[in-house]
């Protein structure tokens, strides 16, 4: 997954832990999305990325299936709208839907990369426990290395 040049995707691996990829793989709850949560956070993850997060969707055939359904049902609750500001609240839900798929497909083609989709949470959690260490251990030798 590190070869992937789309933005949206780096600001996903970016953003996501280990043990919070393995956790949205067992729990799609939208409590699980952490760094995604309020409308604010959504929009503007939407507003950067919506032509990455498209073509992500609409490539992905398992994701199109999520995707074209989401887009279903949008389509359908705004001909059922009766003014703007109900529109606005449906168009809310379903981006952050479409949000949430694209996270969701990101994260389990990260942990499929990983290794990750047979290991328990316990191996997860010392594979990042791992890589924390590594990166203080590098840190520690910054500090000691400028200190001469």
């Amino acid at each position: 997954m590190q070869d992937y040049t789309n933005p949206a995707i780096k600001a996903v691996m970016s953003a996501y832990t280990p043990i919070q990829v393995k956790t949205l793989l067992h729990n799609h709850d939208e409590s699980n999305f952490v760094h995604h949560q309020t409308t604010d956070e959504i929009l503007d993850f939407y507003a950067e990325h919506n032509e990455d997060i498209h073509h992500w969707l609409l490539d992905d055939s398992h994701a199109f299936e999520y995707y074209y359904e989401a887009m279903g049902a949008y389509n359908k609750a705004q001909a059922q709208c009766k003014c703007e500001h109900e529109r606005f609240e449906v168009q809310n839900v379903y981006l952050k839907d479409v949000v949430y798929i694209f996270i969701a497909t990101v994260c389990y083609d990260l942990a499929a990369s990983h290794g990750m989709l047979d290991q328990t949470m316990a191996e997860v959690e010392d594979y990042q426990l791992a890589i924390e260490l590594k990166l203080q251990k590098e840190k520690l030798k910054l500090i000691q290395g400028g200190k001469k």
